[in-house]
């Protein structure tokens, strides 16, 4: 799924070894995330956006479209 997840953590100046901490995963699984279009779990796509301080739907958009579509 794609996701803005890079995005958004870099204009908030968050690096991918802090938001791996935060998830408990590795800098590359978050590299992965940001760069692919992983399955990502939704309870894990909640944690992204409340780390970032974001709507989930402005993390992943694509899941606004889901629901709409």
């Amino acid at each position: 799924m794609k996701n803005n997840i890079k995005k958004i953590r870099m204009m908030q100046n968050i690096s991918q070894k802090q938001l791996a901490k935060h998830l408990r995963v590795t800098q590359q699984a978050v590299s992965y995330m940001e760069n692919t279009e992983a399955n990502i779990p939704i309870k894990k796509m909640k944690k992204i956006a409340n780390f970032l301080n974001r709507n989930i739907d402005e993390v992943f958009p694509e899941l606004k479209e889901a629901k709409s579509g």
